[in-house]
């Protein structure tokens, strides 16, 4: 199950529930600077043989990928102007992937979950910009 939510300009976000199965899929759009797949192997796969090209891409936003092991995360999506467009909660053998915006992330006691990010990361004041404090 993929659960796409979109700002005015466009796909923000997608919830993935990585606990339905079925065959390998890759639900995120092509053009988009973060992507993601998953699936199950009913019978052993063995991919061909590869090695990434190095191919200068060129990105202008942060992705954030979250995974919840175990536990609930609750995350409220912002737009690039601060609008609130959703809560989501994301639970056991869930997973969050955010292309551009921002977010409130409250993760509940004894959540244990993974994030990844592509860098290289420059520090909170040149990569992040705080919301007003009547949203945090």
């Amino acid at each position: 199950m993929v659960k796409n939510i979109n700002s005015a300009e466009g796909l923000i976000a997608q919830l993935f529930d990585f606990s339905s199965e079925n065959q390998v899929d890759f639900p995120t759009p092509e053009h988009v600077p973060f992507q993601l797949g998953y699936g199950t192997c009913v019978d052993e796969y063995t991919a061909k043989p590869h090695i990434h090209k190095r191919v200068k891409r060129e990105i202008n936003t942060t992705c954030e990928f979250i995974y919840v092991i175990s536990g609930k995360i609750n995350i409220e999506i912002f737009d690039e102007s601060s609008k609130s467009l959703e809560l989501l909660t994301v639970s056991t053998n869930e997973g969050f992937l955010q292309y551009f915006g921002g977010h409130k992330i409250t993760i509940m006691a004894g959540t244990k979950y993974f994030e990844i990010k592509q860098g290289p990361y420059y520090g909170r004041d040149y990569d992040k910009v705080d919301m007003p404090e009547e949203l945090s």
